[in-house]
């Protein structure tokens, strides 16, 4: 929409960094899984889970804090699909990607 003025996007822009992954297990297994790697791995609070609905929100650290979401849903019986989200506040430098998205990714796919 700006290439009109001759501005590109930066590609180091992520201000609503996220990562969709399938799992080869059941939609409950994954969401134990998103739990244990939050708090456990990542050192993350867990400020609500609703298993039913398959969401856990998370929060880390207090300034600049950063907020996960991760929606578990089932594909079928067996697999899983995990869609993690981070949230920030608003920053004045340039979004990166967040870390703990890609290290709660690599957590569940390993």
């Amino acid at each position: 929409m700006i290439a009109w003025l001759g501005m590109a996007r930066p590609k180091t822009i992520a201000l609503h960094p996220s990562r969709t992954i399938e799992l080869g297990v059941p939609k409950d297994e994954a969401f134990d899984r998103c739990v244990d790697g939050i708090e456990r791995v990542l050192g993350g609070v867990i400020r609500e889970a609703q298993r039913d609905r398959g969401t856990i929100e998370a929060g880390f650290g207090l300034i600049f804090s950063e907020r996960l979401t991760c929606t578990v849903s089932p594909i079928d019986a067996t697999h899983a699909r995990v869609v993690i989200e981070a949230r920030r506040g608003a920053q004045a430098a340039t979004a990166m990607p967040s870390s703990y998205v890609d290290a709660l990714a690599d957590y569940l796919t390993t």
